[in-house]
């Protein structure tokens, strides 16, 4: 083996070195995508919620966003945490061998998700705030440390206000406590500290709640959750992705080893790693009966897996895992760059996905024609990724207009249409259709066409906007659709049913 040559230094410089390379080169590379210039919009507009999930990734933007907004530099959170939980992961299994350590920390740092995928968004943090607290519920586990509970449960307030995925944490370390620990009351009791350390952030993102319309009550558990229903083709889907991410040689070499599996569960110890990794992947597994699981939502248990490797595989089985990874990873990287190079003409037959790439990578021309007809007219489109976007590169807000979807509606908080009345607005966007739909909201109402790469996109410019009008045809709409609140729940107020 080649880093068995080298000196553990040198290992991890070397390993650290090519992973941080790729990683800033690719974040380099790739344009700001909409669901990162939402969350930069966020940053913008301090506050302790938003409309979609708790406000911690905002707060990292906001105090990003003092010093500058370059993709780099908004990126390098995502940069910097995945190369230190690398550095942990090395750590905490420096014990079991400096050289299995050096492959552990090296399998997480070369995994492709971490290496191709640098966007700052709501796992960013979440991944960072898991992390540490199950590193601290691990050291309470050791000697039953109260102090380390407490921390824990800090971690996991923290985590838990970066995105609600955090309460599958807390639920995997009560089944580990009640399936694999047998030490009487104290682990119970640490529980309990775990708890105490989330409720101050329970409470406040509960109070935001209760001010704002239950609005993450209602995306989360309502109004995105209307599509569960039966599906093999969902938990097929799922098995693919939990294949791609624990990499074919690992699932291999686990499927033939169940009896260690089980010795490390019930040994304790560092097997709480593994459990930690497994009772969530279980737990989305009956889920994914009914619903499809996205990739990103097991990025949070993702680095316990490569903790609990080195004690279920010898390390043969690891460095034929970590060779694996380094082709696994250099595969992604090379194939990203050709991706990059041959966008957007790889998609010239999809005129939808052909459109959003010219409207993503050319956004600054779209913006030159635009601005030498709106003139100071305050911008809008139809969609929330459309109208971050812009607002990035413009530096100023633009509004959303339209129904719109489930995702994203947090300029229903930002922008109050009842305030536009009798002015203007420019609305930008795909289809010449969803500009004509908007002229009747407007006493004046003119069209444009925008010829960006040869696409079109267009322009309507209206002066004289009818509020009145407006709400009874959209904003009431999107009352009875997105914010139909509960009885059984009390509501302090909502800024959607005030207007």
């Amino acid at each position: 083996m080649f880093f068995s040559r080298l000196t553990t230094i040198q290992s991890l410089f070397i390993l650290i070195g090519v992973s941080l390379v790729v990683k800033i080169m690719i974040a380099l590379m790739i344009p700001i995508t909409g669901d990162e210039a939402y969350f930069i919009v966020w940053g913008k507009y301090p506050d302790y919620g938003y409309y979609d999930h708790p406000p911690m990734v905002g707060w990292w933007l906001t105090a990003l966003l003092q010093f500058g907004d370059h993709p780099l530099w908004l990126r390098s959170p995502t940069i910097i945490m995945t190369t230190l939980i690398g550095f942990i992961i090395y750590y905490l299994v420096r014990p079991y061998g400096k050289s299995n350590a050096i492959i552990a920390g090296g399998l997480y740092w070369l995994a492709p998700v971490n290496l191709v995928a640098p966007a700052i968004t709501t796992d960013t943090p979440l991944i960072f705030w898991s992390f540490l607290s199950a590193v601290s519920f691990y050291r309470a586990q050791r000697h039953d440390l109260f102090a380390w509970y407490l921390l824990s449960g800090v971690f996991l307030g923290l985590a838990f206000f970066s995105k609600f995925f955090a309460g599958l944490l807390g639920i995997a370390y009560l089944i580990y406590v009640l399936m694999f620990v047998r030490r009487g009351v104290r682990p119970y009791a640490g529980l309990l500290l775990v708890l105490l350390g989330t409720l101050p952030f329970i409470y406040l993102n509960l109070l935001w709640n209760y001010q704002h319309c239950w609005n993450n009550y209602l995306f989360n558990l309502q109004n995105r959750t209307t599509d569960f229903s039966f599906s093999v083709w969902t938990m097929v889907k799922y098995l693919l992705l939990l294949l791609y991410l624990m990499t074919p040689p690992v699932v291999y070499y686990l499927w033939r080893r169940p009896q260690k599996v089980k010795e490390v569960l019930i040994n304790g110890g560092m097997g709480l790693f593994l459990a930690l990794f497994l009772i969530p992947v279980v737990l989305f597994l009956l889920l994914a009966t009914g619903k499809s699981v996205g990739l990103h939502w097991l990025f949070s248990f993702y680095p316990f897996l490569f903790i609990a490797l080195p004690l279920l595989l010898h390390f043969g089985q690891l460095r034929v895992c970590f060779y694996f990874m380094w082709g696994f990873g250099l595969l992604h990287v090379v194939t990203v760059i050709i991706l990059l190079y041959m966008l957007p003409g790889l998609f010239k037959d999809d005129e939808v996905t052909y459109k959003e790439l010219i409207y993503a990578l050319n956004t600054s021309e779209l913006l030159d024609r635009v601005n030498a007809i709106r003139m100071q007219t305050p911008l809008a489109t139809p969609s929330y990724s459309e109208s971050a976007l812009l607002s990035y590169y413009t530096r100023e807000h633009v509004a959303v207009v339209g129904i719109g979807s489930h995702h994203g509606r947090q300029d229903d908080l930002l922008t109050d249409m009842n305030q536009l009345n009798g002015g203007s607005l420019a609305i930008i966007s795909f289809s010449n259709e969803d500009v004509s739909q908007y002229g009747k909201y407007f006493n004046e109402f003119a069209k444009f066409s925008l010829p960006v790469q040869g696409v079109n996109f267009y322009l309507g410019l209206g002066t004289g906007f009818n509020s009145e009008l407006y709400n009874r045809d959209i904003v009431s709409l999107i009352k009875e659709r997105y914010y139909k609140i509960p009885e059984w729940l009390p509501v302090g107020e909502c800024y959607m049913h005030d207007r």
